[in-house]
């Protein structure tokens, strides 16, 4: 038996059992099969879409208000187109007028502040010799002694009590006190009449406050002190320095203040 035989046979051998037993393994293929039951499924029903209402641009927008306009001022009185103004006046020039703006600067004969209890300041002499200083609370009047006094003297020259008496008119009218003070240079002096400069200074001081008593002014007012070389305004050691310390000082000092 040849190999083709034998296959040809082992072909009919399956075909013959495929005939006879196929139909049984297919029922029993699907009785062995397990039955699966399918379990409902609860599955929400979708809700429908939110739908929003369609909205315009009129909605979401609103337009400025309108405003109505301020009222002009004719429409509330204050002017009246119809009304014109008076005529302007041409300014005439009147001759006292073009006088006052043309001469002299114009004086005013009415005080610019009422000041009923301030005392006038008084007139500061201009004279030759006298130098005027202003000082705390006053005025200091400097002469030097050789305007008042001759040489070694202490009475009061011709031309130092015209001097004086210029200055008069002035002190007068001043209300505060009036302090004369005495003033040498530092060259010793020893006489009998004068120890020492202390007294020739004061002696000099002396001297213009009685021309001043005589003249009227009160005493009360008059100081006269004697302050020797203590005060000097100079160096001492030169010709020039020397005579600028010898002087008498006229100290003005308002009621309001103490004398020193």
């Amino acid at each position: 038996m040849s190999y083709l035989d034998m296959l040809m046979l082992l072909i009919t051998f399956f075909v013959l059992m495929l005939a006879l037993y196929g139909g049984q393994l297919v029922d029993r293929n699907v009785d062995d099969t397990p039955a699966i039951t399918a379990l409902p499924l609860h599955i929400p029903a979708m809700a429908p879409p939110l739908r929003l209402p369609q909205a315009t641009v009129g909605e979401f927008y609103r337009p400025p208000r309108q405003l109505s306009p301020a009222p002009l001022a004719s429409d509330v009185g204050f002017y009246s187109p119809d009304s014109t103004p008076p005529p302007v006046e041409p300014f005439q020039s009147s001759p006292a007028l073009a006088e006052v703006t043309t001469g002299a600067p114009m004086a005013f004969s009415v005080p610019l502040f009422d000041l009923p209890d301030a005392e006038p300041a008084p007139v500061l002499p201009q004279i030759d010799g006298v130098e005027v200083t202003a000082i705390p609370h006053g005025f200091n009047l400097r002469i030097q002694d050789h305007l008042l006094f001759d040489s070694s003297a202490v009475g009061l020259s011709d031309n130092g009590r015209q001097l004086v008496e210029k200055l008069i008119p002035m002190l007068e009218e001043f209300k505060g006190t009036i302090s004369v003070e005495g003033h040498t240079d530092s060259v010793p002096i020893s006489t009998s009449r004068f120890p020492s400069n202390w007294e020739l200074s004061a002696a000099r001081a002396s001297a213009v406050v009685r021309v001043l008593r005589l003249a009227g002014i009160d005493g009360d007012r008059l100081r006269a002190i004697g302050y020797a070389s203590t005060h000097p305004l100079a160096d001492n050691h030169t010709p020039a320095g020397r005579a600028s310390n010898r002087r008498v000082e006229l100290v003005l000092q308002e009621p309001d203040s103490s004398a020193p």
